[in-house]
């Protein structure tokens, strides 16, 4: 299971009352109202030392009628001949507006282009961005002087393209609709990734963005700097209907602006099932459905981690170096039902959704997660979310919830068939009571989820 959904689950299960810590109180608790409710709320987790200051406000602009894709700008640009200019395309475009200062990213003060939250990241979301946390990095993934954990936050909006999709999704959002689920071809994702890691550690930091977050679990609060910036977008131009990129924040870049220091990464749009350890050792074999910046990579290669992705496969610098953009992302489904934290059906799902390989050197593992599935989902009989663990981690809070809180609704708000589990069992008749305790505390659940074997950098 997703570690964010593992997290949403320790604070649903608790049932209502808990999942309303800090949104507004539902008029009853019919399960319409209350659904509603938590469809609506920004966030509920809480906030210290800052409660004057201005909130993350979900918002959600849903055109009515599909969007014009035609004159995006990067659409009139070869993806795989001009990986770098098709990707600063996307960036301009989503910094015209978005980065100026009376804007800030609050995409709800965007009075000239539309764009959109993700539903149902209430209880992950902190409450002055609306950043939710991700994957920590180790020592040293970061830059050579780095000696601590760094914690990483994300926040994500979409283009009007993929806010249609999000809204023929939850057109009642009390009964999320995604049988035949896609998006459209020009829907993208932008994802912007904050690290608390200081410039003394990681010195390409220094006069980057900076927010207050209110990441710990007191809500208390952290600064921290932009690190990374994630682009994913549908085109049919790529083999599987999607093309995943990446920039990184350099202070010892030319430019005005953060904006104008920020460095592509990489493009990828396959992954490159053949690339396994024996052929990058053994056959210097080279990622081909990806690009990757030489002069980015070069700098990563001294480290321990030593690329980007698996084997040269195009990656960010937060994200797991056994994994690849596209190959995490293409994990996105709906099982149709809840799949309850440390349930059986939990256990089955994990066998049946190939992830990370835990060891690299395993060609079996590897070749089960990096495979091209096109438009296909991840796993038959379920249905693809289409590369969107967004969509895909807000229907399984939605489902996780109304599986804890409302039993008796949960048959009857799906329109895909659940997944037959082979050790099915009957969805709980009442929630868990807010005595259960929280295993893991959410700040420190990443750092020990994230061991990588030593012996992937050394062998």
């Amino acid at each position: 299971m997703n570690a964010r959904i593992f997290l949403l689950s320790l604070f649903l299960v608790a049932g209502c009352e808990q999942a309303f810590a800090d949104c507004p109180s539902p008029a009853n608790d019919e399960f319409d109202t209350v659904a509603t409710a938590l469809f609506n709320c920004s966030s509920a987790r809480p906030l210290q030392g800052h409660e004057t200051d201005r909130k993350f406000q979900i918002h959600y602009d849903f055109p009515q009628t599909l969007p014009d894709a035609s004159t995006l700008p990067w659409m009139s640009i070869d993806p795989m001949a001009n990986p770098a200019g098709y990707l600063q395309a996307i960036l301009n475009y989503a910094t015209r507006i978005n980065a100026r200062d009376d804007v800030d990213w609050r995409i709800e003060d965007n009075e000239q282009e539309s764009w959109c939250s993700a539903p149902w990241f209430h209880m992950l979301r902190e409450p002055l961005h609306g950043m939710t946390s991700e994957r920590w990095s180790r020592p040293k993934e970061l830059h050579e002087l780095q000696g601590d954990w760094a914690r990483n936050w994300a926040v994500g909006i979409y283009n009007d393209v993929a806010c249609y999709g999000f809204g023929q999704i939850w057109k009642d959002p009390t009964f999320p609709k995604t049988k035949g689920f896609a998006f459209a071809d020009g829907a993208l994702a932008i994802k912007m990734l904050f690290t608390n890691a200081m410039p003394s550690q990681v010195p390409y930091l220094t006069g980057s963005k900076e927010w207050t977050v209110a990441a710990n679990d007191d809500g208390s609060t952290i600064t921290m700097r932009l690190l990374q910036l994630d682009v994913s977008t549908k085109d049919k131009r790529s083999p599987n209907g999607w093309f995943f990129g990446t920039f990184m924040y350099d202070a010892t870049q030319p430019g005005d602006t953060v904006w104008e220091r920020l460095v592509p990464v990489g493009l990828i749009w396959g992954n490159d099932n053949d690339l396994t350890a024996g052929a990058y050792l053994e056959k210097a074999a080279v990622a081909k459905e990806s690009w990757v910046n030489p002069a980015v990579a070069d700098r990563f290669y001294a480290l321990p981690r030593h690329n980007l992705g698996l084997f040269g496969r195009a990656n960010g610098p937060v994200d797991n170096p056994r994994s690849a953009c596209i190959s995490c992302h293409q994990r996105a489904l709906d099982w149709g039902r809840a799949v309850l934290r440390g349930s059986p059906e939990e256990k089955e799902a994990r066998l049946l959704l190939p992830d990370v390989p835990n060891d690299p050197f395993n060609d079996a593992a590897v070749k089960a997660y990096f495979r091209d599935i096109g438009n296909q989902s991840p796993v038959p009989n379920t249905q693809s979310m289409d590369y969107s663990l967004q969509v895909s981690e807000g229907i399984e809070a939605f489902r996780t919830w109304v599986a804890t809180a409302f039993p008796d609704h949960a048959t009857s708000t799906t329109d895909v068939t659940p997944y037959p589990f082979t050790s099915a069992a009957p969805i709980p008749t009442a929630p868990v009571t807010e005595a259960a305790p929280i295993e893991v505390p959410a700040d420190k659940f990443e750092a020990g989820t994230i061991d990588i074997k030593s012996d992937l950098f050394v062998r």
